[in-house]
């Protein structure tokens, strides 16, 4: 254990992959830098990012120092639905010749500075943890992503391998839900792994009014794709009109939303589906709404889901991922397999017939939100890396 006294001595370096606010991750990365000032008051925090820009410029505001390095990845989005997905065709040579300058970067960085230890929070970007490998400096490795099942990610060394060089390069895994952690474990079961749940601390607020003939409004949050359920959403919508229940539904996200248009008038749901782009105003969002919904196939936590929770409303969720360690069946909402959006469509459907049911969903949101407190995070973030 690290006494307080020996903050002064501290030096931690955390590192992030984007430089622009959009996603939870990076606000997680924040989180975690507000947790170690709480937690080490006299520690040297330094945030590594990978470009100049927002969230540079927030970390300097707010006092931590700032480092800006290449962070190169060692996952990549997939380019095509091909069996052999054109990234192999280039080969690992490429990859790896990227690969080099940033973990050279990243050595000569440590070098120079001497952090007492590091936290990579991405599973994407090994540059660092390679470094600090080489340097026998502590690493800690944050995983919130499955990468292959939620995200699509191409892994230049193949998936179970890097789970693998992740195990062998960090002193621990700190996982955002038990979903991921058990996704880790079941590759290498000796992984040293912990949980610790994100921050959530938006704004609190009662259920909004559902006035007697008023249509049931659903709001979904996130990024378009495919692996975020919209396109379930929307067929959910079209099942429903189909059993004589008109729903409306709200798509809010950055992406490409001409083919959700496309479907929503191809099922002839395209008056009930309202579709608008990325936003800083999610509370708004939250308080016209009767309903959040998460649909996606597998979400590593789903931050959206417990900021509906937190501005009172009943949520219907999939039954994948970390979504259930949320929501929990019939007490603050309704849970439904992965992919049907015939069962979505009888969640939904259930909760706009039943004014009561919804409106006991949402009685219990906000106590089980108050698991996602800052003090809670704070705690036992410091509590795994020996800061306590």
């Amino acid at each position: 254990m690290l006494a307080a006294r020996d903050a002064a001595k501290l030096r931690i370096v955390v590192v992030s992959n984007v430089s622009r606010f959009g996603g939870g991750g990076v606000i997680d990365f924040r989180d975690i830098l507000l947790a170690l000032r709480t937690k080490q008051p006299g520690a040297d925090i330094v945030a590594v990012i990978p470009q100049k820009g927002e969230v540079a410029d927030r970390c300097a505001s707010e006092g931590f120092g700032t480092k800006i390095m290449w962070t190169p990845w060692w996952a990549f989005g997939r380019w095509s639905r091909w069996p052999i997905d054109p990234h192999a065709l280039i080969g690992w040579l490429p990859y790896i010749a990227i690969l080099l300058p940033g973990i050279l970067q990243a050595l000569v960085f440590f070098l120079r500075n001497r952090p007492t230890m590091v936290l990579t929070n991405t599973m994407t970007i090994p540059s660092h943890a390679i470094a600090a490998k080489i340097l026998r400096i502590p690493h800690h490795w944050v995983v919130r992503e499955f990468g292959r099942d939620d995200h699509q990610l191409w892994f230049l060394f193949g998936y179970r391998n890097t789970v693998r060089l992740m195990d062998w390069l960090s002193e621990s895994v700190i996982c955002n839900s038990h979903a991921v952690e058990q996704a880790m474990l079941a590759l290498v079961p000796t992984m040293r792994t912990h949980v610790a749940y994100p921050v959530v601390d938006s704004p609190l607020a009662t259920l909004p009014e559902r006035r007697r003939g008023e249509r049931m409004r659903a709001v979904l949050m996130g990024y378009f794709s495919e692996a975020k359920g919209q396109n379930l959403a929307i067929e959910a919508i079209a099942i429903s009109r189909r059993a004589g229940k008109d729903i409306e539904l709200t798509l809010v996200g950055a992406g490409n939303p001409q083919p959700l248009r496309n479907l929503a008038q191809r099922l002839g749901v395209d008056d009930l589906v309202t579709i608008d782009g990325p936003t800083r105003d999610v509370p708004r969002y939250w308080a016209h709404a009767h309903v959040g919904l998460m649909c996606s196939q597998s979400e590593a936590f789903g931050r959206v889901t417990v900021e509906a929770m937190r501005a009172g409303l009943p949520v219907c969720g999939t039954d994948s991922g970390g979504t259930p360690e949320i929501i929990e069946p019939g007490v603050t909402g309704l849970l439904s397999p992965a992919g049907d959006a015939k069962a979505l469509a009888a969640n939904l459907m259930a909760l706009e017939g039943d004014e009561c049911l919804r409106r006991r969903l949402a009685n219990g949101t906000q106590v089980s939100a108050q698991r996602f407190r800052r003090d809670r995070h704070d705690d036992e973030l410091a509590t795994i890396l020996g800061l306590r």
